[in-house]
């Protein structure tokens, strides 16, 4: 299965350079944070600004509802003072005289004088239309007025328009859309008698400007024509702006009737018009039952978001930019301690070990180095000692060369010598060469560092023999050794010296008949041999000279192969933790005590020496 790039790209992630890895994580964790609050920003201040916009066209559009009932009221209270003229009643109800052909084009005249005065002193009435119970029309039409042709057969169509109007709301008045076909309002009421009301003249229609309306609007309210519909009581679209532009009286109609059923006064609800999201709010009139609906598009209500947005993106940018400004000289600066460091570890690499790293701070890189530096130095110790150890052992090895080389020479003069001692019947000579060419012999066979314990013990003997042919009684040897002491592996000539020593230093120059015990004994992977005397003993100062100091000078008779060797040998074998060490005082004997890992097969012995 091909597995998709964007894993390769994150396994290739693992191979970039700690600063490489803390700059993209830095920059990651950056655009994240800026994406969260920038969005969480944006989707709260779109919140609170269409709510609030929601709130403000709600108290608008009640607003403007109550100025739109006050003047409906008070143009309809303006029409009763025509309704009131005399002059006009008499001739509209044909009191005076019967309206004929003859003289109708006087009372025409007469009446569009009357209604010319009327509409003067009303710049939003843009016409005005009557017809009597008798069909007779009369007419004024403002000469200002965006459509005039203002005639008889338009008149007509006007007036019977209006009376199907009258009919249908069976009221005495009415508003509607402009029944001549302009972007006004009409108003149709009975010329009623104002003396006898339940009389009527005729029907009179009043066409108004629909800016007697949309003047109420402020200059910069959310409400204005181009989103406001008003439907008179029976549903007829009084005032359509660009939301019903276009469209014909029953298109407005369909519109509002898929608002569905009608919510109550202030209540608002997001529709689709014309293939766009719009917030509908709506206001019923309680005096004159219109419907007034607002359509604000969401993109217009939320226009102020935009600004506010490009604020949030262009803060969240320079942000962004700040940071990772401020993530680059951070990861360069945390990285260039590593790769000084770094460069310090190639100079030990190509075996610099006297380079020192220097920290630049307290931090964990700080501390890194300042480690860094510790081993270095302890390494550098450890190779050192290492050194001088390997040095000591390999002088040490040859002063036991040397030692075997001597004797090698020895070896056949004093073979020599034995057969002359038994060709004359001196058999005490014989057996004192016999024991001392043994010895020799041991030295000299090159069975290698190391040999049995028991096998150390053989050479102690035949040199214990020597020495006692030359002083006699003076001396006994007690030997003490458990079995697993006597199978276990020892440096060669490691317990000669110990007895020699006690026997020149320590027995020779006592009085006294002298007592050298040899104990060995293997416990818990520790072997433990001691020789001990009850000579004249030493004080400490003696002791420390005995391990470190040249000893040939001050102690004649000891040769290469004395006491301090036999220290160094064991530390060279198995480090600082063993070696030789003493209990002794003035008068009161020696007992010099050797401390060895206890092997008793060979491998082993190998695998304990460092």
């Amino acid at each position: 299965m091909r597995i998709p790039e964007r894993f390769h790209l994150m396994r290739r992630m693992k191979d970039f350079r700690i600063r490489t890895k803390i700059l993209l994580s830095n920059i990651f964790i950056i655009l994240l944070l800026a994406l969260a609050i920038g969005s969480v920003a944006t989707l709260a201040s779109r919140h609170y600004i269409e709510a609030n916009t929601r709130e403000l066209s709600l108290n608008v559009i009640d607003q403007f509802s109550k100025n739109v009932d006050n003047r409906v009221e008070e143009f309809v209270n303006a029409t009763v003072f025509l309704l009131n003229d005399k002059p006009l009643s008499q001739i509209i109800s044909e009191r005076t005289g019967a309206l004929t052909d003859s003289n109708y084009p006087s009372a025409y005249t007469r009446v569009s004088n009357l209604l010319f005065q009327y509409g003067s002193n009303n710049p939003y009435l843009n016409a005005i239309t009557i017809r009597n119970n008798n069909g007779r029309l009369f007419w004024w039409e403002r000469p200002s007025a965006a459509q005039r042709g203002m005639n008889t057969t338009v008149a007509r169509q006007i007036a019977d328009r209006a009376a199907a109007k009258l009919d249908a709301a069976d009221k005495g008045i009415v508003w509607s859309a402009s029944l001549r076909g302009t972007d006004e309002v009409a108003l149709t009421r009975s010329y009623i008698d104002i003396n006898q009301v339940n009389n009527d003249f005729g029907i009179i229609v009043f066409h108004l400007d629909r800016d007697y309306f949309m003047k109420l609007l402020s200059d910069g309210s959310i409400i204005h024509t181009d989103n406001l519909v008003i439907l008179s009581g029976q549903g007829d679209p009084l005032i359509a702006g660009k939301i019903g532009s276009g469209q014909s009286a029953q298109e407005v109609r369909e519109l509002v009737a898929n608002i569905g059923e009608r919510p109550a006064s202030g209540v608002e609800r997001v529709m689709r018009v014309n293939g766009e999201k719009a917030l509908l709010t709506q206001y019923q009139s309680v005096d004159t039952g219109w419907n007034i609906l607002c359509f604000i598009p969401l993109n217009r209500l939320l226009a102020g978001t935009r600004v506010l947005e490009t604020i949030i993106i262009a803060v969240c940018i320079l942000f962004i930019f700040i940071a990772v400004i401020v993530a680059f000289w951070f990861s360069v600066g945390t990285t260039r301690d590593i790769k000084l460091l770094e460069r310090t570890m190639r100079r030990v690499e190509d075996g610099d070990f006297n380079v020192k790293a220097v920290p630049r701070g307290r931090d964990e890189i700080g501390m890194l180095a300042v480690r860094f530096n510790m081993m270095v130095s302890r390494i550098n110790e450890l190779i050192t000692n290492v050194s001088d150890e390997r040095l000591a052992k390999q002088q040490a090895e040859y002063s036991v060369l040397l030692a075997q080389i001597n004797p090698h020479f020895l070896y056949n003069t004093l073979g020599t010598i034995r057969w002359f001692s038994h060709s004359r019947g001196q058999s005490e000579i014989e057996r004192m060469i016999s024991a001392l060419t043994g010895l020799l012999k041991s030295s000299i066979r090159g069975a290698g560092e190391f040999h049995r314990f028991s096998e150390e013990m053989d050479d102690v003997r035949k040199y214990i023999h020597i020495q006692k042919i030359g002083y006699g009684d003076a001396f006994e040897v007690e030997y003490e050794a458990d079995p697993n002491a006597m199978d276990g592996f020892v440096p060669r000539f490691i317990v000669q010296p110990l007895v020699e020593n006690a026997i020149m230093h320590g027995l020779e120059m006592s009085k006294e008949t002298g007592l050298i015990r040899i104990l060995a004994s293997a416990e818990k992977g520790i072997m433990r041999i001691v020789v001990e005397d009850n000579g004249i003993g030493m004080d400490p100062a003696q002791v420390s000279e005995l391990l470190t100091s040249d000893r040939e000078k001050r102690y004649p008779g000891l040769n290469s192969i004395g006491v301090r060797n036999v220290h160094e040998r064991i530390q060279s074998f198995y480090g600082d933790r063993y070696g030789l060490s003493f209990e002794t005082a003035k008068g009161a004997g020696t007992k010099a005590m050797i401390h060895i890992p206890y092997s008793n097969r060979q491998e082993e012995v190998k695998r304990d020496v460092v």
